[in-house]
């Protein structure tokens, strides 16, 4: 599978909507009630996704024929990851890797050195998934999600795990090139 990276337009809005409630759907089942991922989730979306978000990073990543991820990043003196999402049937290809080392690298072009985001303390997988790519726990913390209150943990990136992230994207991008 070929995938490319670039950063995403607002013609994207409607399939970043479609993998973004997709894969809600797939990682948030054992975390919240099946009815918050119905029609909650869809309205989420919907209004999410019906303008563009321009005050955020927003990146993708793709095949010839399909989004296969996307990560956004709200702008602020410690820039937020808000979303990093695979597609379901994509996933564990190096997709999410790739998406959270080219934040970095586009934040570190924007003069950020640092970079957080918060994740569902009992989504095991993605706390490995982020401790692999050297973010630093935090401490957990209740949040709303979809209505429902969940335990959050943080994640940071700043320092020398932030300048990683850059050279791998860095090095990754000559080595494709």
């Amino acid at each position: 599978m070929t995938v490319r990276l670039r950063r995403a337009v607002p013609d994207d809005a409607p399939k970043l909507e479609a993998l973004h409630a997709r894969s809600w759907r797939a990682s948030y089942a054992p975390y919240v009630p099946a009815d918050a991922l119905g029609a909650p989730l869809d309205s989420n979306m919907r209004a999410r996704w019906s303008s563009w978000p321009a005050d955020r990073l927003i990146l993708l990543a793709e095949d010839s024929d399909s989004v296969l991820g996307f990560a956004a990043v709200v702008r602020a003196d410690v820039p937020l990851l808000d979303n990093l999402h695979v597609d379901p049937d994509a996933r564990s290809n190096g997709i999410g890797a790739r998406l959270l080392k080219m934040v970095a690298s586009c934040l570190a072009e924007e003069g950020a050195s640092t970079l957080r985001l918060v994740v569902i303390a009992d989504n095991a997988r993605a706390r490995r998934f982020y401790v692999r790519m050297g973010g630093q726990e935090g401490t957990a913390h209740d949040e709303a999600l979809l209505g429902e209150t969940v335990r959050m943990v943080p994640f940071d990136w700043s320092g020398d795990a932030f300048d990683a992230l850059v050279a791998d994207f860095d090095r990754q991008s000559r080595k494709d090139a």
